[in-house]
């Protein structure tokens, strides 16, 4: 047929880039051997079995609770992550053509169109089902839907109600939320043919819960300065592998200061001070030359929003009831006066210097909130600063705009 040769080349090169990709990481893991290159290494490794023969591919939200998914041995994928690590890789060109090409509007998020584009032009495997939550964002329950339509596959989506702005989440609430993972977890057995282990995957994930908690302890507590622009990058990709034998292991690497090496802060000579900030939101994960700038001015991403999940272990009698709190009670989920409320007193229990919000293209429950955020920094009396950018993005006049804000904003601390 027309084409088939190019479509079948085009697929072979891409296995040929996922294949090198996987060497690449497994040398830098085996050299630094640290728990940042040890999890990039097994989230690869365990994505790339999703492109295997008769693999079960489950596409989720990013705060989908995995382990329902572990516990059958199943890995996820997690759009965000997908598209991270294609654009970051040699198929950068092909995928970002292919988004181009696809009949969507301009505003919507890179993190899905990009993810879109890889699934229908063989970057990324074709799910088997479709997973969502309504933590954080209208746009991936989209993207997830239409993904299931198109591939006639089951799409299921847990409703989480809004948390209240001050006080804990409502107990029958949360008990809602964790009878629809109950019936979910049920479904996903009923779709593979499988036999889940949830106690296994539960033991698994409180252990790397109970060491992530304890970094984010210590780093709360001034005892642990880590870079956070590395540290969100790390349980980013660590977000694969909860509730898996890797992800305990990797999480535990933590700990040690060996394992965390590549993470921390640097001690500057003559004993001169940082300047520290608080990263809101995501971040731009191909943009090096805005960190370069803030290392440069003697400043660090002393901690960033996003890394606070996971902090807490889960009851293993009952399972649902701690994984649907992990949902409802999310630092990003809720109003923006929420959210606002949370950061301000995130920034002063670390005594940061200022606060910077990376405003992603497209992403509407991010920018949506920042005015809200920006006054309450404000009355704060802590410096804030919002920037335009496409966290898939790689240079551009928008990312030059966004440095030249950041270098006066550094310049005024």
């Amino acid at each position: 047929m027309p084409g088939m040769a190019d479509v079948t080349g085009d697929s072979l090169s891409a296995s040929l880039i996922r294949t090198a990709f996987l060497a690449q990481t497994r040398w830098k893991a085996m050299q630094s051997r640290t728990a940042r290159r040890y999890m990039e290494l097994h989230a690869l490794s365990a994505s790339l079995d999703l492109f295997k023969p008769g693999a079960v591919v489950p596409w989720v939200s990013y705060l989908f609770p995995t382990e329902l998914l572990t516990s059958y041995k199943i890995t996820p994928m997690i759009p965000e992550i997908g598209s991270a690590t294609l654009t970051g890789s040699d198929l950068r060109g092909p995928v970002e053509a292919a988004a181009a090409r696809a009949p969507l509007a301009r505003d919507v998020c890179s993190y899905h169109r990009i993810a879109l584009a890889a699934v229908e032009n063989d970057m990324l495997p074709v799910p088997t089902m479709c997973l969502g939550t309504t933590p954080l964002c209208l746009g991936k329950e989209c993207l997830l839907e239409t993904l299931a339509v198109r591939h006639n596959v089951p799409f299921r989506e847990i409703r989480v109600p809004l948390p209240p702005d001050e006080g804990e989440t409502a107990p029958e609430v949360i008990a809602d939320v964790a009878e629809q993972l109950r019936v979910l977890h049920e479904d996903i057995g009923r779709w593979t043919g499988r036999r889940p282990d949830l106690q296994k995957a539960i033991r698994l994930s409180n252990r790397a819960s109970a060491a992530w908690g304890n970094i984010m302890s210590e780093r709360l507590a001034g005892r642990l300065e880590m870079d956070g622009r590395l540290t969100f990058a790390t349980v980013f990709l660590g977000q694969l592998l909860w509730g898996t034998e890797e992800g305990a292991k990797d999480f535990e690497r933590l700990l040690s200061e060996r394992g965390r090496r590549d993470l921390m802060v640097p001690v500057l000579d003559g004993g001169r001070r940082l300047k520290r900030l608080l990263w809101l939101h995501t971040v731009p994960h191909h943009d090096k030359e805005i960190f370069d700038l803030i290392r440069d001015r003697d400043a660090v991403v002393i901690f960033e929003e996003m890394g606070q999940m996971h902090l807490e272990t889960v009851d293993p009698n009952e399972p649902f009831f701690g994984l649907a709190k992990r949902l409802t009670d999310n630092v990003l989920w809720g109003t923006s006066t929420r959210r606002a409320r949370l950061d301000v007193a995130l920034a002063k229990q670390l005594r940061v210097d200022g606060v910077v919000h990376f405003n992603h293209w497209g992403c509407r429950h991010g920018l949506g909130s920042v005015p809200v955020v920006r006054a309450a920094f404000s009355e704060a009396g802590i410096p804030f600063l919002a920037i335009d950018g496409d966290a898939l993005g790689r240079g551009g006049a928008e990312q030059e705009k966004s440095r030249q804000a950041m270098e006066s904003f550094l310049e005024l601390l």
